[in-house]
C-alpha cells in the first residue's frame, strides 16, 4: 500500500433515526449517508419519507463503533433502524455486547477488511511517535432536527464516573460529555441559564408566567436580580417542574403570548415552537428561563457539563467526548430524571458556578483564508472543530497538523466537478504534480475519513458550488 493509502481510512458512519430528526429526502444526515448511492440501503427496510435521519455519528461509541476500512474501497453504510420511540443505545441491526467484544475488531462480519477506530488511533500513535494513543477520545456528528430536543445536561467527570458506577440511568459509560455544535444552516437553540432580569422581564410581560413563578419567589428575583451564587435559579428549577399547582397556568401564558400584538423575540418565537411541539407541557416556559440564541452557518457554541439546553431546530456539526451520557428533566416522551438534573444543578451552585450562564461562544481561528479551528477555551475541553472550505474554480492545499492528533473528516457539501488528492508529510517530503505521492481520493458528498497527523490535502474545485470538509480532533496538549 502506497504512503498516502497507508495515512487516509474509509470510515462508515451510523445513522440515528430519533424522531425530533427531519424526515425522508430533505434531511441533511440521509443526503450525506445516501450521497448518489444506485441501490438505497433503506429501500426494502422501511419508509424513508416518513423516517426521521436525526443524527450521523462518526467515532468508536460502544454503541455504535463505525467500521473503518482502506480506501480504495466502495463504501458501503449500515444503518440503525432503532426509531426513538426505542432505546437511543441500540444498533437496529445488531446488539452490541461490551462485555464480550474486542475493541479491535469491527462488530459487523459483512467486511473482513475492516477494524475499529481504537486500531487506527494506537496504529498511527505507533507508527508516528512511537506510543499507542487511548483510542478514538472524541465523537463527531452531523444533527438535522425537525423539532426540540429534550430538556436535557451531561453530568461533570466526577459524577458522571459516581453515575456510571451506580448504573445510573441514562448513564452508560464513565465519561463528562461537554459538547460544541457548528451551525450548518440557521440553528437555535436554548443553553444556560439566563440572567434574572430577563426572566423578570417575561414575568412582567406575561402575567402567567408571574404566577407560574409565584408571588415570592419572583420577590426574591427582583430584590436580588444580580443574583450569581445559582440559588435562585435551583429554586425556580424546582418550582417549575415539582410544583404540580403551576400546570393550569401554562394554557394562559400560550394564549398571553399568541396574543401580543407585534413581531415576536427570539425567546417567544422559541416558546411558540416548543408549544407546537409539546403542547402545554410546564418545560416550555423554560424558553423565557434558558437562554436562546440563534447562530448561522459557520458559527460556533460550546456546552460545558451540567448545562441545562434543548437544541430546537436546524442542521449541525456536533463534537463532543466519547460519550452518550444524558440526563433529561422535560420536552420528552422518553424518560426523564428531575431529582439527578436537580442535584447536578446543585452540583453547580454548591462549587461556586457561574450564575447566569453566559453562552459560550467559540471564535474561530483562521489558520489560512481556506481552514478555521474552533476551540473552546473552557479548560474542560479536549477536542477541536476545524473546517475546510474551498471556494469553486479554487485549489487549495493544506497541511493538517495538530502535533500527534488524527482527524475525522466529513464531507458535507461538494459538486461533481471537485478532485481530491493527498499525501503524506510525515517525511517532510512534498510531491509535485506528476510525483506519485499525490494520490486521488475517491470521496464524494458524505463520505468520512480519517487522516493520520501531517497529511496534506489538495482540493481542486472546478465546479460553481463550494467543497464544504468538517474535521474532528482533539487537542494538542492531551
Amino acid at each position: 500500500m502506497d504512503q498516502t493509502f497507508a495515512n487516509i481510512y474509509r470510515i462508515t458512519p451510523i445513522v440515528r433515526n430519533y424522531d425530533w430528526g427531519v424526515k425522508g429526502t430533505t434531511s441533511l444526515v440521509h443526503k450525506l449517508f445516501v450521497h448518489g448511492e444506485e441501490n438505497s440501503l433503506v429501500s426494502n427496510a422501511i419508509d424513508v419519507a416518513t423516517t426521521p435521519y436525526a443524527e450521523l455519528w462518526i467515532g468508536d461509541h460502544i454503541s455504535a463503533p463505525c467500521e473503518v476500512t482502506p480506501v480504495q474501497r466502495c463504501r458501503a453504510g449500515k444503518l440503525c433502524s432503532n426509531l426513538s420511540m426505542g432505546k437511543e443505545e441500540s444498533m437496529g441491526d445488531a446488539t452490541y455486547n461490551d462485555s464480550t467484544a474486542d475493541p479491535n475488531i469491527s462488530t459487523s462480519s459483512n467486511d473482513v477488511n475492516a477494524e475499529r477506530l481504537s486500531t487506527i488511533y494506537k496504529r498511527i500513535g505507533m507508527s508516528g511517535f512511537g506510543a499507542e494513543l487511548d483510542g478514538c477520545k472524541i465523537l463527531m456528528k452531523v444533527l438535522a432536527i425537525a423539532k426540540p430536543l429534550s430538556l436535557q445536561l451531561h453530568p461533570d467527570p466526577e459524577n458522571a464516573l459516581r453515575m456510571y458506577t451506580n448504573k445510573h440511568p441514562g448513564i452508560g459509560d464513565s465519561q463528562a460529555k461537554p459538547e460544541m455544535s457548528v451551525a450548518l444552516s440557521r440553528f437555535r437553540s436554548m443553553c444556560g441559564f439566563r440572567p434574572l432580569r430577563e426572566v423578570i422581564h417575561y414575568a412582567d410581560r406575561y402575567p402567567p408566567f408571574a404566577k407560574i413563578i409565584g408571588e415570592e419567589l419572583l420577590k426574591e428575583m427582583q430584590q436580588d436580580d444580580a443574583n450569581t451564587d445559582g440559588s435562585l435559579y435551583l429554586k425556580l428549577c424546582k418550582k417549575l417542574l415539582l410544583d404540580q399547582g403551576v400546570k393550569s397556568y401554562v394554557p394562559h401564558l400560550v394564549d398571553a403570548v399568541k396574543g401580543i400584538s407585534g413581531v415576536h423575540d427570539l425567546s417567544e418565537e422559541v416558546f411558540l415552537v416548543l408549544h407546537k411541539n409539546y403542547g402545554t407541557d410546564v418545560s416550555i416556559c423554560f424558553a423565557f428561563v434558558l437562554n436562546c440564541i440563534e447562530i448561522q452557518p459557520g458559527e460556533a457554541f460550546f456546552i460545558p457539563p451540567n448545562t441545562l439546553h434543548s437544541y430546537v431546530d436546524g442542521n449541525c456539526v456536533e463534537l463532543m467526548n466519547n460519550s452518550d451520557n444524558v440526563i433529561r428533566c422535560g420536552l420528552t416522551s422518553k424518560a426523564i430524571d428531575t431529582e439527578a438534573f436537580l442535584d447536578l444543578i446543585g452540583v453547580e451552585v454548591s462549587k461556586g458556578g457561574a450564575f447566569p450562564q453566559n453562552v459560550n461562544y467559540v471564535q474561530p481561528i483562521h489558520l489560512s483564508p481556506y481552514v478555521k479551528r474552533y476551540s473552546p477555551l473552557h479548560p474542560i475541553c479536549n477536542f477541536e472543530v476545524w473546517s475546510f472550505v474551498v471556494k469553486a474554480s479554487t485549489h487549495v492545499s493544506h497541511c493538517f497538523d495538530n502535533g500527534y492528533q488524527p482527524f475525522l473528516c466529513l464531507i458535507v457539501d461538494t459538486n461533481p466537478h471537485v478532485e481530491i488528492h493527498g499525501y503524506s508529510t510525515l517525511e517532510n517530503k512534498s510531491p509535485s504534480n506528476n510525483d506519485p505521492m499525490l494520490n486521488k481520493l475517491p470521496f464524494v458528498l458524505g463520505d468520512a475519513f480519517i487522516i493520520y497527523p501531517k497529511v496534506t490535502l489538495e482540493v481542486r474545485n472546478n465546479g460553481t458550488s463550494d467543497f464544504v470538509l468538517y474535521l474532528g480532533t482533539g487537542k494538542q496538549n492531551i
